[in-house]
């Protein structure tokens, strides 16, 4: 499994609005001689072994988010918000649109991850997310993937979202399955 360099780039952002560029400099520097994945650069369409990213992403935890997963989850809001106002999916949706961005969702997936599907069922006031057939199984790939739906559907104006884990990565599960309850 491989994750797209959208995603390093997306942590560079976050990392950088958080505490600063040097730090971000500071800590790759560090980082990259215990891992040369990352001592080259990484563009948008740089594909990264899953298990060198999630190695990346626990140290990046360790050293900045005092290891709390959660933090995965705000940078899944953080990718979307960017995403949808001035990035790669700003010009494909509308306010209001979530609803064409719940069906687009599974294309999200493939665009970030080689390996692995994304499903969404959509019902009258919730949808459901569900992923699968992820090699390597880490609260990672749950969180970033929930935050990015939950604060996608919110940005694109659904409104009282709530998101409800029936199963996750992050309990000891093979598979992720969430159910977005909203109005609108």
């Amino acid at each position: 499994m491989e994750i797209k360099g959208t995603a390093f780039l997306a942590r560079h952002e976050s990392v950088v609005a958080d505490f600063g560029e040097p730090a971000w400099r500071s800590f790759l520097t560090e980082y990259a001689k215990k891992d040369p994945v990352f001592a080259k650069p990484v563009l948008p369409m740089t594909w990264i072994p899953a298990d060198a990213y999630v190695r990346f992403s626990e140290a990046l935890l360790a050293r900045f988010y005092k290891n709390d997963p959660k933090a995965y989850w705000t940078f899944g809001e953080n990718a979307v918000e960017h995403a949808l106002t001035k990035g790669q999916l700003k010009a494909m949706f509308s306010q209001a649109d979530h609803h064409r961005f719940l069906q687009f969702f599974p294309g999200v997936w493939k665009a970030y991850f080689s390996a692995g599907s994304a499903l969404v069922e959509p019902g009258e006031g919730r949808a459901d997310l569900r992923i699968t057939g992820v090699p390597m199984p880490h609260a990672y790939f749950e969180f970033i993937t929930m935050g990015f739906m939950k604060h996608g559907l919110e940005v694109l104006g659904a409104k009282h979202v709530r998101s409800e884990r029936l199963k996750g990565f992050s309990q000891g599960d093979a598979e992720c399955h969430y159910r977005f309850h909203f109005v609108g």
